[in-house]
This record gives structure tokens, C-alpha cells and sequence, in this order.
């Protein structure tokens, strides 16, 4: 519909119109009342059969208008104990969309179940894992022993370190591994096949690989910043 003027003349089915497109200010004469809105994407406005009403829009809108055989609307209110003889409607301008909204929700929406919380090991047995791998980082880290040390079965156990720490076990282990290295290079007072060893690597070329990947620098460029 272009801006301008629109006279909707009467029908013997009700009608529903709805607003498409962007918002746009709208002026409605029906029986003799004037209603003036912004009316936006989804606004619903009823003209019962039998209704007449004139819009006057300041800029041009999309309006689908659907209209409904009186019969089904009252056999609609019979379902719901409204009495054929009192049954009415009346222009309603205000914008039902809102209304036709919760009512469909209400009616048809299903609630979906929230994600399932995932669950986590407890603080005190956490700490007591962390721990010991850091008394430990220099020597052999068996996953059996840690599982045992948290109570947990070995698969139970990887699962809820993993979701606990946000990475696996392993790659936690290689990180602290990494930060034992840095500040035993930081400190100057190992050679660097040492401080492989003192920090739980097999090998110095090992350490190397990790180090590189983590911090980004080699094992040397820490041993120079040290110094």
C-alpha cells in the first residue's frame, strides 16, 4: 500500500489485518473513534464483519489481510461456552499481535530441556590431583595412580578432569611441565639438559618441542632472558 488514504469497506467476514515491513505511523477512523499508533512488523488490527474503518498511513506499508467466515469464529466460542446469541465482536486497533502471541505460545510452544550441567571434580579432590603432579612433574605420572588419588574409576576420572581443568590430562600435565621449565631457565642455574629433566621431559629436544609451541620462544631465548 502506497502512503496516503485507505477506506476499508464492510464484509460479511471478519477480517484481520497484518502489518509487514517496517514501522510506520498510521491514523484509523472506526466508528467515529480515531486511533493513532506506530504500527510495527506483526501488528494486528480486527474488523468484525459488518465493520468499516478508514487508514491513513504517512509512508507506504505491506498489509496482508486474512479474512474469517463468521461461522467458524462462532463455532470456535461455542467450543469455548460463549452463547451463539451474546457473541460480539469488536474492532480491536490496538495491535493484537502481541495477544495472538502468548496465546500460541500458551497453547502449541514445548518447552525444550536446558543443556545438563556437566559435571566436575569436587575441590578437595581436585587439589589433591594438582598437587601431587606438581610434586611429581619431574617423574613418572601414571594415570591409574591419579584416578586412585581422586577415587574415581580411570574413565570416570579423565572425564571429570577434563571438564574440570578444560583440557585433558595429559595436555595439562605437558603445560605445568612447560611453566616448570620456564622458571628453572628463568633462574639460570641448570643447563638446559637439566632443566628437561628437573621439569618431567624425557629428553631435552622434547622439552624443546613444547616449549616452542607454548610460549613460542626456544628453551635458549629463556635461558639468555635470565641472565
Amino acid at each position: 500500500m502506497t502512503a496516503g488514504v485507505l477506506e476499508v469497506s464492510a464484509s460479511l467476514r471478519h477480517r484481520l489485518l497484518l502489518h509487514i515491513g517496517r514501522p510506520v505511523w498510521t491514523a484509523c477512523l472506526s466508528d467515529r473513534l480515531v486511533h493513532r499508533q506506530l504500527r510495527h512488523e506483526g501488528d494486528i488490527a480486527l474488523l468484525p464483519a459488518g465493520s468499516q474503518a478508514i487508514f491513513e498511513r504517512e509512508s507506504p506499508s505491506t498489509v496482508l489481510i486474512v479474512e474469517l467466515s463468521p461461522a467458524l469464529v462462532q463455532e470456535a466460542a461455542l467450543d469455548m461456552g460463549f452463547d451463539r446469541r451474546s457473541l460480539m465482536l469488536e474492532p480491536y486497533l490496538e495491535g493484537l499481535g502481541l495477544a495472538l502471541s502468548a496465546r500460541l505460545v500458551s497453547r502449541y510452544a514445548i518447552r525444550r530441556p536446558g543443556p545438563t550441567p556437566r559435571l566436575t571434580l569436587p575441590g578437595g579432590r581436585m587439589r589433591r590431583v594438582t598437587d601431587y603432579i606438581e610434586a611429581n612433574l619431574d617423574g613418572d605420572l601414571p594415570l591409574r595412580r591419579l584416578a586412585k588419588i581422586a577415587g574415581l574409576s580411570l574413565s570416570h576420572f579423565k572425564t571429570l578432569f577434563r571438564h574440570t581443568a578444560g583440557v585433558p590430562l595429559h595436555q595439562y600435565v605437558i603445560r605445568r611441565r612447560v611453566e616448570r621449565a620456564r622458571l628453572l631457565l628463568a633462574q639460570g642455574d641448570l643447563p638446559i639438559n637439566q632443566v628437561a629433566i628437573a621439569a618431567g621431559f624425557t629428553h631435552q629436544s622434547h622439552m624443546a618441542r613444547h616449549v616452542r609451541r607454548l610460549l613460542g620462544v626456544s628453551p635458549s631465548d629463556l635461558l639468555n632472558r635470565g641472565k
